[in-house]
């Protein structure tokens, strides 16, 4: 709680993931919210007994990112959504108009994700933002996405 952000990442067994990054906002009530938190999820009462339950903090993520990653495809998967007052985040790599079509950045992609152009264009759904392109585009067509 000492500066507010937060990310929580989970994975299932298909590497299935979902990443939500935010701004963590303290519940009032507290007792109120904890008891509906334990009421909607019963095992809670074994972990937490009685009163011990409170000395949780509820708290609610606003202003979210949230990326979805379908690492079990090929290519991968990806998307991203925002709540509340969030900018949506542009993260990875773009080609800009320096590129000259040399082909490196297509052949290095793991993912396979550059289509030929003038630009090459990335398509960002299937991007890992490992960085290869970037680092080795002979020049410098490929910048990192910023909002």
């Amino acid at each position: 709680m000492h500066d507010n952000h937060i990310a929580v990442t989970a994975m299932n067994k298909d590497f299935q993931m979902v990443r939500l990054s935010g701004t963590a906002e303290k519940l009032t009530e507290q007792k109120y919210w904890i008891d509906r938190i334990f009421k909607e999820n019963p095992s809670m009462n074994s972990v937490y007994p009685n009163e011990s339950r409170y000395i949780l903090d509820p708290f609610c993520i606003a202003n979210t990112n949230i990326e979805f990653f379908d690492l079990g495809k090929e290519p991968i998967h990806r998307e991203n959504f925002t709540i509340g007052n969030q900018k949506e985040s542009k993260k990875g790599f773009e080609i800009s108009d320096s590129c000259i079509g040399c082909g490196k950045c297509k052949n290095i992609c793991p993912q396979q994700c550059i289509r030929i152009g003038q630009p090459f264009e990335i398509n960002q759904n299937h991007c890992l933002h490992c960085g290869l392109c970037f680092e080795n585009c002979p020049v410098k067509a490929i910048t990192i996405r910023s909002v």
